[in-house]
């Protein structure tokens, strides 16, 4: 299967540009417009045997349609909203028809969403945000712990601005007896320029920022701006699906383009800060499920999503009938 993003400023155009490179065959799967540009995510299934016949869409039309209201059944149990729910069941019946239901679930989140797991050795220091209690300390721990090896450990810095104990409690889940501590924007600037100096990345905890608060909000961005980071969002799978959406698109426009989603251990339904995500632009990181620093936070894929989506939802059932 061969997936693509193309963009135009009219969706006739993106449409143009995606039959003349994917051909008659390909799939819409999503759009977006935004700022006069429209987005559209394709993909078209190269693995058929072109020798055979393909069956007339009339024939296969009733298992696409079935297919598709299983999937939007589950994903309505998971509090997912309306539009996102509706792409990826569309993208799901079509490219997953006839396979087991988690690959059915898998191709239409693939469709909608996408996943960049952050990996050893990063080309920048990582700076972890998100609102209060997201999670942030407890996925600097398990980053630094997960992803540091013998050439290239990862430093914990807590950037603990208004001295709460956050670098206490750090070092506890790291189970060592201090870390490096920022008491202010300007001593964090002066840690990781001296670590970037001698080639080392750091985790940086940082402060909690309240997304609805104008000011918070203000304040991060000037933090962003001077430190040569990469700020990556921390977002609690707890919560109402509107407002992670909002707070999710609010670190966006700071120029958040990842995401670690915690807390998925704790929720039975979560279909709301997944379909954040994909509404927000941004990308899944890892998976964090347990508070463990030494296990529960996996990078991310489709099928990942997928399976957790599956594990606890009573319509799963239902989707037995899909393949």
């Amino acid at each position: 299967m061969k997936m693509k993003m193309f963009s135009a400023p009219t969706l006739e155009q993106a449409r143009a540009l995606m039959r003349a490179e994917m051909g008659k065959d390909a799939v819409i799967l999503s759009t977006r417009e935004e700022d006069g540009i429209v987005e559209i995510r394709a993909a078209v299934d190269r693995s058929f045997n072109h020798r055979f016949a393909a069956p007339k869409f009339a024939e296969v039309r009733p298992m696409f349609d079935a297919a598709r209201d299983q999937l939007s059944t589950m994903l309505r149990w998971h509090g997912a909203p309306d539009g996102f729910l509706q792409m990826v069941a569309e993208a799901g019946s079509r490219l997953g028809a006839g396979s087991e239901p988690l690959g059915a679930l898998s191709a239409g989140l693939e469709g909608v969403l996408s996943f960049a797991p952050l990996q050893p050795h990063p080309e920048k220091s990582i700076l972890l945000v998100g609102g209060p209690g997201s999670g942030k300390t407890t996925a600097a721990a398990k980053l630094v712990l997960q992803l540091s090896d013998a050439d290239s450990p990862l430093e914990a810095v807590s950037a603990d601005f208004d001295a709460a104990g956050q670098a206490e409690k750090l070092a506890a889940l790291m189970l060592r007896p201090s870390l490096t501590v920022a008491l202010s924007p300007d001593a964090l600037q002066r840690i990781l320029d001296e670590r970037n100096a001698l080639g080392r990345r750091a985790i940086v905890d940082c402060p909690p920022f309240n997304p609805v608060d104008r000011d918070d909000m203000k304040r991060l961005n000037t933090l962003i701006s001077r430190l040569n980071v990469e700020p990556v969002l921390v977002m609690s799978a707890d919560g109402n699906p509107m407002e992670m959406e909002d707070n999710a698109r609010a670190f966006a426009q700071l120029g958040v383009r990842r995401a670690i989603l915690t807390r998925l251990d704790a929720v039975r339904r979560r279909g709301g800060v997944i379909a954040a995500i994909s509404s927000s632009r941004l990308s899944i990181a890892q998976l964090g499920s347990a508070p463990n620093a030494l296990k529960g936070l996996v990078p991310a894929s489709a099928s990942r999503v997928a399976k957790l989506l599956l594990d606890n939802a009573p319509e799963a059932e239902l989707l037995k009938g899909a393949a």
